[in-house]
């Protein structure tokens, strides 16, 4: 199928007045390049084809790329030109090369391939287990700390955790089955963990380093990476089907192994446990806060939309303006429902958390009793 301006398949990311981002269009090529010229768009906006591609800043996208180019010069050129005037002109030209040598080598590129159906392709990079944890180790030393030992129990764990996600088609720490968490999977291999703790990810990275600035960029996963009382890792990366679609699925396991004890001592629960179920009460309630948020925002909202609807008298002006509102509306919906999920999920943790908790609690009253 061959590619047209014409046809409406391009989407951007934009942002509202709280900082949440929601996707525009679709809208065609030449509707996207009067974007950009108009100034309603720049070179940095992340664009995509379709809406299951992945988002990629407009300028590197190879069709836009020369519009993106001469758009940006010319706000370059005028900004310097009102700030300075014409005796350092030689400084625009400058920037004017630099931008023309960002647009020329970028770090994404589509290219078009006649056998593909879309007409466009991005590169794939191989993700590994070894990359994983070596650009792990990396991020720990950019952070001043030691490096952590691979660990094939771990790696076996991580790799039992993917395959669990994939085979029951969920993406949560804990298993509908409540039983094939990571502690679990580590008591049946025997790793004698003093801490063991986990990051997940899924998606369609494209380098192996975009899977650790995810882990990165999320509070909970980097405090994980950058813990200094873990000293092993295993991860592992698989290929598979969730709910339709082909995606990657990427595990990583931080252990510290614990030294033998006596069966006199008893072990009273651990307090990082009891500080995990607290943190994980916090989120919850500040994901319930933006739910009741969004929900009145929503509310509001419809209530504009169904007025507004009412009184567009065949006005194209007033009939775009409505569509536009309809479509954030429709953005915040979903990420309304993406946080109910995700709350969900939280919640079943938070279970196994305090089931887990309470075990060990009941283990340590039993072994003092004894006493």
């Amino acid at each position: 199928m061959g590619y047209t301006y014409t046809h409406p398949d391009w989407y951007f990311m934009s942002y509202n007045y709280r900082g949440m981002s929601f996707q525009c269009g679709p809208f065609t090529a030449n509707q996207m390049q009067a974007f950009l010229k108009a100034g309603e768009i720049s070179g940095g906006t992340l664009i995509r084809k379709g809406d299951k591609s992945q988002w990629c800043p407009l300028r590197d996208v190879q069709i836009f790329a020369a519009v993106a180019q001469t758009a940006e010069v010319k706000r370059t050129v005028s900004r310097f030109w009102r700030k300075y005037g014409a005796g350092i002109l030689v400084i625009v030209l400058i920037a004017c090369v630099v931008i023309y040598t960002r647009v020329q080598s970028p770090h994404y590129q589509y290219q078009f391939k006649p056998g593909n159906p879309d007409g466009y392709t991005l590169s794939q990079e191989s993700l590994t287990r070894e990359s994983i944890i070596t650009l792990s180790n990396h991020a720990r030393a950019l952070n001043g700390l030691p490096p952590l030992s691979a660990n094939p129990l771990l790696n076996a764990i991580a790799e039992s955790r993917a395959r669990d996600m994939l085979e029951k088609q969920y993406f949560a720490h804990v298993s509908p089955t409540g039983h094939q968490q990571a502690s679990d999977i580590a008591q049946s291999v025997g790793y004698p963990y003093k801490i063991i703790a986990e990051n997940i990810g899924s998606g369609n990275f494209y380098t192996n380093q975009k899977v650790i600035d995810n882990w990165m960029q999320s509070p909970g996963h980097r405090r994980n990476m950058l813990s200094p009382e873990v000293a092993e890792i295993g991860a592992a990366v698989l290929k598979g089907r969730m709910n339709g679609n082909e995606t990657y699925i990427t595990v990583q396991i931080f252990g510290l192994q614990s030294p033998p004890v006596s069966q006199q001592t008893c072990v009273a629960p651990q307090k990082s446990l009891l500080d995990d179920i607290e943190r994980m009460n916090a989120e919850i309630a500040s994901l319930n806060a933006q739910l009741n948020q969004l929900k009145q925002d929503l509310d509001s909202e419809n209530e504009v939309i169904e007025i507004d609807r009412k009184y567009t008298y065949g006005d194209p002006q007033k009939i775009h303006n409505l569509n536009v509102k309809i479509m954030t509306h429709n953005e915040k919906s979903n990420w309304h429902n993406q946080i109910v999920v995700n709350v969900k999920a939280k919640a079943s943790t938070l279970n196994s958390m305090l089931n887990e908790y309470n075990r060990m609690l009941q283990a340590y009253n039993d072994c003092r009793a004894l006493k």
